[in-house]
């Protein structure tokens, strides 16, 4: 191995004193064979099922907040009341109403019960009883008029009492208690966003959405949200399931948005944070591993630069199956233990020798397992 190095130190110095080119300095690694298991990453915001503004239904005078500043409620619990004064008595003048229409309609039988009786002794003649017959249907009507007045009544005043339409946490107040309200101001009394479940929002690149459609079809896609920048092997902030994808295309990115649902009982995603989306898209096997530096981006397909035992490199075109924390996992295009150029990529022309750094006078490369067994074949 010594003579070996010793020689190629020798035609590096003698293709310098030509005028060649020297080996160029470079880094390299071996290709490692690991298990990967293909997912999406992308970048997400989260987003509540539901945000509600609450906004009074009439108007009136605040008299009460039932609730802090950030509290969560609960569907149906009430929130603000509002001067319910006039409302009471429009309620109290209706059912006054109600009870003079019941008693002109009682009146108005009677009057019609005794027109029917006297009609036939000629008492009464038929156009009387006509009209008596008509005052009794009117005064019934009056009652239906009343009883809706009534319904009516009860309806605005049940608007002075503000409960919550949805659950989950307030936001900030914009109204303090005396202020004035109307249906028609611009700000809400209050905003309320259910937090328990919680969607994510994220987009699918073109290359995966055939690949996300066929798993949806297959049953519910795990999904885990994490935080940005977290490290390698922390836990996610919450785990959920892909609910949506949706049907349109983005015509100028060719990605899609999709929605994944998360149960957030202790409230880790919170609106409008942005989180990391991880997706498993496949079983696991076994694929070549390089960092994201080996690899270039050619004008067909990816390519790395290996170097072969005598210190020349070679361009290799590979097929990558998915990326993870900084590398790069190959489907196809170079085996285990190959030595592939991490920087300095540019610079390097097929056929061109290199010098791996560390690799100086008198030190031989590693020993890949090609080489190795070359190496004891030979001996």
């Amino acid at each position: 191995m010594l003579a070996l190095s010793l020689a190629g130190c020798g035609e590096d110095e003698a293709a310098a004193g030509r005028g060649g080119r020297p080996p160029a300095m470079v880094d390299a690694v071996s290709a490692e064979a690991t298990s990967f298991a293909p997912r999406l990453v992308a970048q997400g915001s989260v987003a509540p099922l539901q945000t509600v503004a609450v906004r009074p239904r009439a108007e009136g005078e605040i008299t009460a907040i039932l609730f802090q500043e950030g509290d969560t409620v609960r569907a149906g619990q009430l929130l603000f009341r509002l001067d319910d004064r006039t409302a009471q008595a429009q309620l109290a003048q209706a059912q006054a109403q109600l009870a003079t229409a019941r008693a002109n309609a009682a009146q108005a039988r009677n009057e019609l019960k005794r027109a029917e009786q006297l009609v036939d002794k000629g008492f009464v003649t038929g156009s009387v009883l006509d009209q008596r017959r008509a005052m009794a249907q009117s005064a019934d009507a009056s009652i239906s008029s009343a009883e809706a007045a009534i319904q009516n009544a009860r309806a605005q005043l049940s608007f002075l009492n503000i409960h919550a339409p949805v659950s989950g946490r307030t936001g900030e107040l914009n109204f303090r208690r005396g202020a004035n309200v109307r249906p028609a101001d611009t700000l809400p009394l209050v905003t309320i966003n259910q937090l328990s479940p919680i969607s994510v929002r994220f987009l699918v690149p073109p290359q995966d959405i055939g690949q996300v459609r066929s798993a949806m079809i297959s049953g519910k896609l795990p999904v885990d949200a994490r935080a940005q920048g977290a490290a390698p092997g922390s836990p996610p902030l919450a785990t959920g399931s892909l609910v949506f994808l949706d049907n349109n295309v983005d015509p100028g990115t060719g990605s899609i948005a999709a929605k994944a649902e998360f149960l957030n009982p202790d409230a880790r995603l919170w609106p409008g944070a942005l989180v990391t989306v991880v997706m498993p898209m496949g079983m696991p096997a076994d694929r070549i591993t390089l960092p994201e530096s080996a690899v270039q981006v050619g004008r067909d397909t990816p390519y790395v630069w290996t170097i072969d035992a005598k210190g020349n490199v070679t361009m290799r075109d590979v097929t990558i199956a998915g990326r993870a924390e900084g590398r790069v996992y190959l489907a196809t295009g170079i085996s285990a233990g190959d030595r592939v150029v991490t920087d300095a990529l540019s610079r390097l022309k097929p056929g061109d020798k290199v010098r791996v750094k560390g690799d100086g006078p008198g030190r031989a490369p590693p020993r890949t397992a090609a080489r190795a067994a070359a190496v004891d074949a030979a001996g």
